[in-house]
């Protein structure tokens, strides 16, 4: 090999190595922990929904997971947390393309308006209940 390739070789394995290692392991999303609990609605376990995790302080991202038969697990940075839960359900109805027609049912004030909050710790169990009341 002449001397020439041999030199661009010598400087271009290096800087390979070094972009790799840098595309591996470590990223820059801040750790999470796992978070689970209860959703009860009038009493009920909500039979399916959405929950949200936002930071109050607006840094930092959002998590949500699903909720089934009342229960939710799913990551989350830590912090204070609002909580959004929603979740729809079927009227009955049809729309012209014969398509069930859900409505959202779970007040402003859990969702849209919420009023519910969540410190998510470090350590230690993270373990939330929410009871929504529809009036």
């Amino acid at each position: 090999m002449p001397l020439i390739h041999a030199r661009r070789y010598s400087v271009l394995i290096p800087a390979v190595l070094i972009f790799l290692s840098g595309c591996s392991g470590s990223s820059n999303t801040p750790p999470e922990v796992e978070v689970q609990g209860t959703v009860t609605f009038d009493g009920e376990p909500l039979p399916q929904g959405s929950i949200v995790f936002d930071p109050v302080d607006g840094k930092g991202g959002s998590s949500a997971g699903g909720i089934e038969n009342g229960l939710f697990v799913f990551n989350s940075q830590f912090g204070n947390k609002k909580v959004l839960i929603s979740a729809s359900r079927d009227t009955g109805k049809k729309d012209q393309y014969d398509e069930p027609i859900t409505e959202s049912y779970i007040p402003a004030n859990y969702n849209t308006n919420t009023e519910l909050t969540a410190e998510v710790k470090a350590d230690g169990e993270n373990k939330f209940e929410f009871v929504l009341k529809s009036k």
